[in-house]
């Protein structure tokens, strides 16, 4: 479960719920968010000041199994496809209580210079910490285990 996902938080389903007390589809995609921005943080060193920065130009999600009311569940991000001016960001959510994937996120970001509001290849330094984070998407080498983060994204 979450083989190759470096960025992992673990929490119980928040209020999230429709009707059926199954967690709301917009749910995924704010957690998936959550994790996102954790990484561009963490991992790419980007901030609210920074000039150039990245805009969300799709996101897909293919849900596979319901979540229901205060299920134990694991969200994974990682970055799985570096192009030229845009990359891709690949989320897994899990059930830890029946350990079933319940769905698959895909969201392509590209670089942005906010000043001139024009696109822009994905900086260098940017390439270097993914690689140095995630060595297997630049190499195609295997996943290197988890490492755990423990924040609610809810």
């Amino acid at each position: 479960m979450l083989e190759g996902y470096r960025i992992v938080k673990r929490f119980r389903v928040p209020g999230d719920v429709d009707m059926l007390r199954h967690v709301n589809n917009i749910a995924y995609l704010r957690w998936a968010e959550q994790l996102r921005s954790d990484y561009l943080l963490d991992v790419i060193g980007a901030g609210a000041a920074w000039t150039q920065g990245m805009i969300l130009a799709k996101m897909s999600i293919d849900y596979e199994r319901q979540i229901a009311y205060r299920e134990n569940v694991a969200v994974g991000c990682r970055v799985s496809r570096l192009g030229t001016k845009s990359f891709d960001f690949s989320h897994e959510v899990w059930s830890d209580d029946s350990n079933e994937r319940c769905a698959r996120i895909v969201a392509t970001v590209v670089a942005m210079d906010y000043e001139t509001q024009a696109t822009i290849a994905v900086p260098h330094a940017w390439r270097e910490r993914i690689a140095q984070f995630e060595p297997e998407t630049v190499s195609g080498a295997p996943g290197a285990g988890c490492v755990r983060h423990g924040a609610n994204p809810g």
